[in-house]
């Protein structure tokens, strides 16, 4: 018997399709320093982020 999956679920399953379908662009501004772009975008420029590594592990 199948039932409706939970409105958690169907939420979880959009996130998973939005994921598939964006394309992001990453730039290495400085260790441990990244410009994300989503290049799907109309104006990816309006859509940049400048994110912070800090977890150590990471190799620089």
């Amino acid at each position: 018997m199948r039932t409706k999956p939970s409105a958690g679920l169907e939420a979880d399953e959009t996130a998973l399709q939005r994921a598939q379908a964006e394309q992001f662009g990453f730039r290495v501004e400085a260790p441990g320093i990244v410009e994300v772009t989503n290049e799907s975008n109309e104006n990816p420029t309006e859509y940049q982020h400048i994110v912070n590594l800090v977890d150590s592990s990471i190799p620089r």
